[in-house]
């Protein structure tokens, strides 16, 4: 009788384990603020399109989203004057899968032709403080975006 309930304590310590370091082994270090998606990669200002976050790997490795902030970034030669800022969701911890959908029109702004454009996604997530208070950190991840008609 204690062998069988020593027997069940390991194999369910062993299986607490194993998700555990399954979670870690699946969620890059590339992955700890989520990833992101576009409805399409090919978008002209005024134009339609979805960003969709998956939060699956943020949740798991403890960067859960208090906020989500999401940025239109360029690089060029000279100053663009951007970060453009797109939106601004409060992430609700109940949706399963844990992910974030921002539909918009991309803004009809002075893009430059030889410029290399990305959509920028900022986590804030709560973290506590060395005396116990709460402090918003941030972390970000980005994907490419090809804005045409320029």
């Amino acid at each position: 009788m204690q062998f069988t309930r020593f027997s069940l304590l390991l194999t369910g310590a062993l299986a607490s384990l194993a998700t555990l370091v399954s979670a870690q082994a699946f969620c890059s270090e590339a992955a700890r603020f989520g990833s992101l998606s576009l409805s399409q990669k090919n978008v002209a200002p005024g134009q339609l399109f979805t960003i969709t976050a998956n939060l699956t790997c943020a949740v798991q490795l403890g960067n859960t989203p208090t906020f989500l902030e999401y940025y239109i970034d360029g690089v060029s030669t000279h100053n663009i004057g951007g970060p453009i800022f797109l939106g601004r969701t409060t992430y609700d911890t109940s949706r399963s899968p844990p992910q974030d959908q921002l539909s918009l029109s991309l803004p009809i702004w002075f893009y430059d032709a030889n410029a290399t454009y990305s959509v920028r996604m900022d986590d804030l997530f709560a973290r506590d403080g060395p005396t116990g208070e709460i402090v918003i950190t941030v972390g970000s991840i980005s994907t490419g975006i090809d804005i045409t008609g320029i």
